[in-house]
């Protein structure tokens, strides 16, 4: 996973530098972002052992410094791919990261202008993975999941090429299950997380 997360950046900045050399003729559909995000979330397991059902959960923390390739589109909208590492920590938990690519459709509900704040709703889905669970389950190798997120946010324009974005979004992650010995269990993760960062038009 990670030689494929890092020829997938590798690729992702090659692209970004064809697309800003071939430019010259015609204004640019693509822009890049960086920035930063805190938040919150809960990571629950579930296994039915013979007629028991037994459930379990553990809060905890994250930040993470995404990175994103986006796309305008004909409408207004834009739909953004976005490579995220997330460091997850509890007193219980202990240290994890949880890594993956996600795919936002954002939604504006006017045209983003300079020096204007302007909304927008958002939703998207992604793959993850996450590292270290062999502290966590006898025999596991790292764990594989699906993600959805909804939320809204905004840009201010703060010149032709740079604006400032800000967003808050609920986000899922549904993992694989896990066998421990005959039981199955199953497990997720929930919760928000805050994004403040900047976009370049390339």
């Amino acid at each position: 996973m990670k030689k494929q997360v890092n020829t997938a950046i590798a690729a992702l900045f090659l692209a970004t530098a064809s697309m800003t050399a071939t430019a010259t003729e015609k204004e640019s559909d693509y822009y890049i972002g960086v920035g930063g995000t805190t938040g919150s979330g809960t990571y629950s397991a579930g296994a039915v052992v013979g007629s028991f059902a037994l459930n379990a959960s553990v809060d905890y923390d994250t930040d993470s410094v995404p990175v994103k390739l986006g796309f305008y589109l004909d409408s207004g909208d834009r739909v953004e791919v976005q490579y995220q590492s997330m460091d997850a920590s509890s007193p219980n938990l202990g240290q994890a990261t949880i890594s993956g690519f996600n795919v936002d459709y954002k939604l504006f509900f006017e045209e983003p202008k300079v020096g204007e704040f302007v909304p927008y709703g958002v939703a998207g889905i992604g793959l993850y993975e996450w590292e270290n669970t062999a502290q966590y389950f006898t025999g596991g190798d790292n764990l594989e999941g699906v993600q959805w997120g909804v939320g809204a946010g905004g840009v201010y324009g703060i010149d032709e090429t740079l604006e400032l974005e800000v967003s808050a979004q609920y986000k899922k992650i549904t993992w694989q299950d896990i066998m421990v010995g005959s039981t199955t269990i199953s497990s997720d993760n929930s919760g928000s997380e805050l994004y403040l960062g900047l976009n370049y038009k390339l």
